[in-house]
């Protein structure tokens, strides 16, 4: 599945610790069909263009490929922090799910990020 990318530059982001100094190019998805095989390659691509971007978000203090989900909102936001979970990296990928009314399972967007990550040859090496 193909996302449309938007890409913004941002101060700060919601889900950021405050005193953040960074600033943050947020690249947004939407995917309206919120059907399980939509979702899950949606969740492929959105994982996949996270990979695409690690080697440059990569930092002296960076530690972690961070996968946030928020249940209110159904996005998915993917960024690179450090031990503390303070200093997020410059790039983030977050994808918007529309989801009418109808909440996503949680352990089913785990598995295919799981699942994803763990054939994803680029990843791997």
């Amino acid at each position: 599945m193909s996302l449309d990318w938007m890409t913004t530059k941002e101060n700060s982001l919601p889900e950021a610790i405050a005193g953040n100094d960074r600033e943050f190019t947020v690249y947004r998805a939407e995917v309206k069909s919120p059907d399980d095989q939509n979702v899950q390659r949606a969740i492929d691509a959105t994982t996949e263009k996270a990979c695409e971007l690690l080697e440059g978000n990569i930092q002296d203090d960076s530690r972690y490929l961070l996968f946030g989900w928020n249940v209110d909102t159904a996005t998915l936001t993917i960024v690179v922090t450090d031990d503390g979970k303070v200093r997020d990296s410059h790039a983030v990928v977050q994808c918007t799910f529309a989801t009418d009314g109808q909440p996503l399972n949680t352990e089913d967007i785990q598995f295919w990020i799981k699942d994803f990550l763990s054939s994803y040859a680029p990843f791997l090496r």
